[in-house]
């Protein structure tokens, strides 16, 4: 008997918190709220070519995919492009932000900045030379080494995934 008066409740939270999310959305879709979705490009930048200081790096690939994503089309060849997007610096730093009484590093913050800019075909500039740069910290412990070099590996690669997103909302504002 008492496990069924258990279940019972049990379902009648379920069934509530149920309404309790369909009330929730339903207030949402009526208040016109909707996601942001990503920012559209300029027109002149339907076919773009990404100029890096490396042509294969893993910046020019996080450029080339955030401009597909934005219904962009990517080229690798400069003549058939009707604009450009050129990377012109990609400095990383890594930096020691604390350190213990024996003199051992605690803390480090990683800081990348890029500049870049957008030229279309005829060479008009769409955007000047813009630099934007982030920073993220991450803890150090010297008994964990390969974890560490691990999670290293992953904030840099989240920050420039960062930077991208970063430099492609100033990039779309040209088309507002």
């Amino acid at each position: 008997m008492r496990n069924r008066v258990a279940i019972e409740l049990n379902v009648q939270r379920q069934l509530l918190l149920m309404l309790a999310v369909i009330f929730t959305l339903s207030l949402l879709a009526g208040c016109g709220y909707q996601l942001r979705g990503s920012a559209s490009l300029p027109p002149v930048m339907s076919t773009t070519y990404v100029k890096g200081l490396r042509p294969y790096s893993a910046l020019v690939d996080d450029f080339s995919q955030a401009l597909r994503t934005r219904n962009a089309t990517v080229t690798t060849d400069p003549e058939i492009a009707s604009a450009t997007l050129s990377i012109t610096a990609n400095d990383t730093e890594k930096l020691v932000l604390s350190v213990d009484t024996a003199g051992n590093v605690l803390e480090y913050e990683i800081r990348q900045t890029i500049r870049f800019s957008v030229v279309a075909a005829d060479q008009q500039v769409l955007l000047s030379e813009q630099t934007v740069s982030l920073s993220r910290d991450f803890l150090f412990t010297s008994t964990d080494v390969l974890a560490k070099a691990r999670e290293e590996k992953l904030v840099r690669r989240t920050l420039q995934k960062n930077i991208v997103n970063l430099a492609m909302l100033r990039i779309a504002a040209l088309g507002r």
